[in-house]
């Protein structure tokens, strides 16, 4: 609870007043503005960590679009968006998407979009009170992510690896290429329902990453050469070969 007064300062009277400065004031609002657009984002990622008080705070910038600091000083959040996130609802959503129970429950169609909306608005509304979810505009429900879009995330991920590679080497760098083969078998081991794309994240630092940062060590790498990545059928694991 504490924490939140950070958000708009001590009050005249408390010890520090005058140290604290608060983290939402009407210049940090404008100074996150960009020359194309005058609206700021404010994020409050995984809101429903956040304790109670929180709540109470944001009820009158929703409603009323400003904010009274500690000092007394009224904050505008009319060119304002405020995101937050939570997980609310996602245990409910993974059972939804891969029952376990019942006759060829893990074969059973996946759920429609209304279907997985309905059991997180309803974490939502479980959680926090009526008068402050009346206040959100719009709530959003993710889908999990998709073949395609992982495949995206991992071509992402072997891109800043390979910028990560020629930031440290420098003129020691060398080139990585990674066939399609051992892309399937880094989605196929990364990809996990439950820890979404992170796991895919901790996969490519576990089977390239490390193995990479061992090869350069060792000196099997020239600067300049090249290291392919293949996909090895019998040991059902990959293969770095430098060239």
């Amino acid at each position: 609870d504490h924490e939140v007064a950070k958000l708009v300062g001590a009050p005249p009277g408390y010890l520090g007043h005058r140290e604290t400065h608060p983290l939402l004031t009407q210049a940090k609002l404008a100074a996150i503005t960009s020359e194309r657009s005058s609206l700021s984002i404010v994020l409050f990622d995984e809101v429903e960590k956040a304790a109670p008080t929180l709540q109470k705070l944001l009820l009158g910038v929703l409603d009323k679009a400003a904010l009274r600091l500690g000092d007394n000083n009224v904050v505008n959040f009319e060119r304002t968006l405020i995101f937050l996130t939570s997980n609310l609802g996602a245990q409910g959503m993974m059972k939804a998407l891969s029952p376990g129970f019942g006759f060829c429950g893990n074969q059973a169609s996946p759920p429609e979009t209304s279907r997985l909306e309905s059991i997180a608005l309803a974490a939502v509304r479980k959680t926090f009170s009526p008068e402050f979810v009346n206040r959100i505009d719009a709530s959003i429900t993710y889908q999990p992510l998709s073949t395609e879009s992982l495949a995206e995330i991992l071509a992402q991920h072997l891109d800043e690896l390979q910028q990560h590679i020629e930031l440290r080497l420098g003129s020691r760098g060398f080139r990585l290429v990674v066939s399609d083969k051992c892309r399937k078998f880094l989605l196929s081991e990364g990809s996990c329902t439950t820890y979404g794309a992170r796991e895919l994240k901790r996969t490519v630092h576990r089977q390239l990453t490390q193995p990479l940062a061992n090869m350069v060590v060792l000196g099997r790498v020239k600067p300049g050469g090249c290291v392919r990545a293949d996909y090895d059928e019998k040991s059902n694991s990959l293969r770095l070969r430098a060239a």
